[in-house]
């Protein structure tokens, strides 16, 4: 430890003894001085540089030692808390790897148990079919449909730091994929006598089929919850001014507070309309973002209170498609 602080404190040493040594030089040639001066005032001199260096020694001692810097061998003041520099990432590294695997392990535990709810989910479905038409069963039909979107939005949410070793990027036409998805949701807008609108959708894009349509079935989904009775809602495609195709999904429902557009896609923000359903979780628009983020697909969203919303989907040009083997 001793040896340590001095080549720590070896250049303020160094400079001290310098300036002790011009003083001397200094006395020397000044003839006025005497022997026993010189002698004083370099004894005083090393008194107070080897005071000030023990109180230094000591204070610096002290704050290593609560540190537990004492048990590490370095050649320097700078290597010991170097030393412990890594000793803290390595600390960090274990307890984020620790983290790591046990957030895998539930995500894991709930998966599998959304997969064993799905088991008794079917066979409500094949039982619900079985019924004859009535109202009770478009009821039925509705909740049941409910659950399932809540449990498959879970588990996708639990997928999606995996979700690049899934994706397989292949031509997919929108329509096919909106069309699967409004079969999908059938029950939903029968039961809120909803019009559907297409058009120009017949355009292929190269994206990964099943995430795309996760996309297109939250926001679908979005546009039936928050629209009256009897509203409409317009799908359509098209190519923008900068050759990207698009898709747009239009509904004429309570809209979004502009205050609240910035934020919507954050994790849990439910906004000023969604605080007035219990049924919002605020999951959906965070779980489209992170989808699309991963597809390069741009989103863009237009808004007015008790008008309606506007969300454009654009892809990204066939040609830049190579970006998704970057990441």
């Amino acid at each position: 430890m001793t040896v340590l602080f001095l080549r720590d404190q070896l250049s303020w040493i160094v400079f001290t003894l310098f300036l002790v040594a011009w003083v001397n030089i200094l006395f020397y040639l000044d003839t006025g001085l005497n022997g026993e001066s010189i002698v004083y005032v370099n004894l005083t001199s090393l008194f107070f540089i080897l005071s000030f260096l023990i109180y230094k020694y000591r204070c610096l001692r002290v704050q290593l030692k609560r540190q537990t810097f004492l048990s590490y061998h370095a050649h320097s003041i700078i290597d010991l808390y170097e030393q412990e520099y890594e000793k803290l990432i390595y600390s960090m590294e274990q307890q984020k790897n620790a983290l790591s695997v046990r957030f895998q392990e539930q995500a894991d535990e709930q998966i599998h148990w959304i997969h064993e709810i799905k088991t008794p989910l079917t066979a409500q479905r094949l039982m619900i079919d079985t019924m004859p038409p009535s109202k009770k069963k478009q009821e039925l039909e509705l909740e049941w449909l409910r659950i399932h979107l809540l449990l498959d939005q879970t588990l996708h949410t639990l997928r999606m730091s995996s979700l690049e070793q899934d994706l397989i990027l292949q031509q997919v036409n929108l329509k096919n994929a909106v069309v699967d998805e409004i079969k999908a949701l059938q029950s939903w807008f029968i039961s809120q006598d909803m019009e559907i609108e297409i058009e120009n959708l017949n355009i292929d894009v190269i994206s990964d089929k099943k995430w795309l349509q996760i996309i297109i079935r939250q926001l679908l989904s979005n546009a039936i919850k928050y629209s009256p009775k009897g509203s409409s809602i317009t799908i359509k495609g098209g190519i923008a001014s900068n050759k990207h195709i698009y898709v747009e999904i239009i509904d004429h429902g309570q809209g979004i507070a502009s205050q609240d557009i910035p934020r919507i896609f954050h994790r849990g923000f439910t906004g000023t309309i969604g605080r007035k359903q219990s049924a919002s979780t605020g999951m959906g628009l965070y779980l489209v973002k992170n989808i699309a983020d991963k597809l390069k697909i741009n989103i863009q969203v237009d808004s007015i209170l008790n008008e309606g919303t506007t969300i454009r989907l654009f892809f990204p040009m066939p040609n830049k498609i190579d970006i998704f083997q970057a990441k």
